[in-house]
């Protein structure tokens, strides 16, 4: 399979345009222009991931095939090593970590991994670890730990406080008597306290009256 063949056979000019709004980080030049569900598919059907990197769709697929490949655990930490450096983007961050459904039956020992990312000062490195915490570890049993570390971040990264927003305000929806007093706190960084409150508020899941009284914890 020539991957990159595939990709540009697979090429929509007017999505280009319109997805290259929404990765202003990404040069439009490494952008091919193939929707997210098209490059999903072609990640399930990947061998291998000996194919370059030179492309935004091609980094994406490399994510992909840690997610989709059948593969010892061991395996698909030793490729995120490689893989998660080399995100610079949110969309690649936050599509790659929704398909790492491994993590559900990994979930203790894959926590030991993350705190590498989770003590990282790169901005993407940040964002993974926040990401992950949001898509798999807003459990009961992990509740606390993750609370505890989204409290804890204080970037100045643009995409970092705005995961760890994304996840506090997707915590807020299922653990509203954990998160409410962190933001009744108002010890979060003022842009993730700000931030935070304007996603729960344009969640459908929240109340009217919870909406309104949280305009009063702004920072």
């Amino acid at each position: 399979m020539d991957i990159r063949q595939e990709l540009f056979a697979a090429a929509d000019p007017k999505y280009k345009a319109f997805h290259k709004k929404l990765i202003p980080d990404v040069q439009e030049d490494k952008i091919i222009g193939v929707r997210i569900p098209q490059l999903r598919e072609l990640g399930k059907k990947l061998e291998s991931d000996d194919f370059a990197w030179d492309y935004y769709e091609e980094v994406m697929l490399h994510g992909f095939y840690i997610g989709y490949k059948k593969m010892e655990y061991s395996e698909r930490l030793s490729l995120l090593d490689g893989f998660v450096p080399r995100i610079d983007n949110w969309a690649v961050c936050d599509c790659v970590c929704a398909s790492l459904k491994f993590i559900e039956k990994k979930r203790t020992e894959f926590l030991q991994y993350l705190k590498k990312y989770m003590d990282s000062e790169k901005e993407y490195e940040l964002r993974f670890a926040a990401v992950i915490l949001m898509d798999y570890y807003l459990t009961d049993d992990y509740i606390d730990f993750s609370l505890n570390w989204l409290k804890s971040v204080n970037s100045e990264y643009y995409y970092v406080q705005m995961a760890v927003a994304w996840a506090l305000c997707t915590a807020f929806t299922k653990y509203q008597d954990k998160v409410m007093p962190v933001l009744e706190s108002k010890t979060l960084p003022k842009d993730v306290q700000n931030r935070t409150i304007s996603k729960i508020r344009d969640s459908f899941r929240v109340d009217r009256n919870t909406k309104e009284y949280l305009k009063t914890l702004r920072a």
